[in-house]
């Protein structure tokens, strides 16, 4: 694998999956009014079933990790996901789960930023707009 493709057998390439951009296609399909039988959607949310965290942004670690959890909230919500039933059978409050992780993650002045700063996520103004719009997002959906 070189980077994020991967040449199959077949002759293929496949693209390397991660958290944050595997949460923003199951927004785009629900945007784009897929339906759940997809098998695009089915394929994506599997994924997103079986590579579950809040500990890091699955397939890139501490990079974009709060990107990746603005983007789970709004995904599982406009995709009407209260319990996330992961792959291993556990149902997962992640709304719950989520805003206690970002509550553990502030700072002492109210603010948050990622140690990684990919994606600019150092920058506390940008990550604590983030961490709010996630927080709101929870909050509607409850």
């Amino acid at each position: 694998m070189r980077g994020r493709r991967a040449n199959l057998a077949t002759g293929r390439v496949a693209l390397r999956s991660y958290g944050s951009i595997s949460y923003g296609g199951l927004l785009s399909f629900v945007y784009a009014d897929l339906k759940r039988d997809d098998p695009r959607v089915k394929a994506v949310f599997e994924w997103l079933r079986r590579n579950y965290s809040l500990e890091e942004n699955p397939g890139l670690g501490q990079q974009g990790l709060y990107y990746y959890y603005h983007t789970m909230a709004k995904a599982l919500t406009a995709f009407g996901v209260d319990e996330l039933e992961l792959a291993d059978g556990r149902k997962i409050a992640w709304r719950k789960e989520l805003s206690q992780r970002l509550l553990n993650l502030q700072q002492k002045d109210g603010s948050w930023s990622n140690e990684n700063g990919r994606w600019w996520e150092k920058d506390p103004a940008l990550v604590t707009a983030y961490a709010v719009l996630t927080l709101e997002t929870v909050y509607q959906g409850l």
